[in-house]
């Protein structure tokens, strides 16, 4: 009458695949089969890379060849100045292009710029390059060169002074670097710090010397160099001890100066001199130390006649009257 219902059983799809068996089969001969297959894969994409490489490598030379051997870019104004550019002021332009290793007979494009300014940055007695190409012929090298103020002298360490071979020349930030030959021509006439030490460390070579007294006498040398008006030039300044500074000028006067006040002791030896070469005298020593009642000696001694100078102030000569009436014993 009625029909049977019978129920079916539904499997969940995750047992059903939980209980698949996975077989992974593998021999000898499977592994070299399958070694052949990637190897075959990983030639031609190593292939297709060296190929691609070279090509590339190939269009480079080429295009390098081109401009380094194109007699269009051939190297015509090669121009060294300095920062403003302006000449350069101790380093001659042929120097320069020697140094950063220039072949004046190829093109712009056969010069390593990199390595130029390298070797040029490699130099002590140049601070700063910039070295660059423009087109079709022109090599720009601009260099912030180190201007020499003053020569270091010291026996114990073998500074030679105004030596144009072993001598060591100090900038205005009293950093010290060897005298190139263009460096003799400039600094030929320059003052010469003298200083006794026993330790190279104070002095390494390009870069700023640790000497306290040095300091101080190239404190001394820029000062006179910033006074204007004066033909009083400085032969040497020798460093006596910690507090006191012989200063020789070139016409033989030696001035006796302490380590500071250096800006008040020179203006009073240049009034010094001039009184006494209007007075038909020369100095032959002062010392400078106190602020009054200053010593200092005519050339001769007391066979030099007192003069009848007498200034209308002060002002006149610059020197107060206790100086000037030390000055007009002699």
């Amino acid at each position: 009458m009625f029909k049977r219902k019978t129920s079916k059983l539904r499997q969940n799809k995750r047992k059903r695949h939980s209980r698949e068996l996975v077989l992974n089969v593998t021999s000898p001969r499977i592994f070299f089969f399958q070694c052949i297959k990637n190897l075959k894969g990983a030639t031609k994409n190593i292939i297709v890379v060296l190929v691609t490489g070279a090509m590339c490598w190939f269009g480079y030379q080429q295009i390098g060849n081109h401009f380094s051997n194109n007699k269009d870019y051939k190297i015509k104004y090669p121009n060294v100045t300095n920062f403003e550019g302006d000449p350069t002021v101790v380093l001659h332009p042929s120097r320069v292009l020697d140094i950063a290793g220039i072949d004046l007979s190829g093109t712009i494009f056969s010069v390593d710029l990199n390595e130029a300014k390298e070797l040029l940055l490699a130099r002590p007695e140049i601070r700063d390059v910039r070295v660059n190409r423009k087109i079709p012929s022109t090599i720009e090298i601009q260099i912030d060169e180190r201007v020499p103020v003053a020569w270091l002298s010291c026996r114990e360490l073998g500074l030679a002074g105004r030596s144009p071979h072993k001598g060591i020349l100090l900038d205005s930030a009293g950093v010290s670097f060897a005298c190139e030959k263009d460096f003799w021509r400039a600094a030929k006439r320059l003052p010469v710090i003298e200083i006794s030490t026993n330790s190279e460390l104070e002095f390494p070579i390009g870069k700023k010397m640790r000497n306290a007294d040095a300091k101080r006498a190239l404190s001394l040398v820029l000062r006179l160099r910033a006074i204007e008006n004066t033909s009083w030039e400085i032969d040497r300044v020798r460093v006596e001890n910690f507090y006191t500074l012989h200063v020789i000028s070139k016409d033989g006067v030696v001035a006796v100066c302490g380590m500071h006040d250096h800006e008040r002791q020179l203006q009073q030896l240049i009034w010094a001199r001039d009184h006494a070469k209007l007075n038909g005298k020369e100095l032959e020593w002062i010392d400078l130390r106190p602020k009054k009642n200053i010593p200092a000696r005519y050339k001769g001694g007391t066979e030099v006649l007192p003069h009848k100078y007498t200034p209308k102030n002060v002002r006149d000569d610059g020197l107060d009257s206790s100086t000037r009436s030390i000055l007009n014993q002699n």
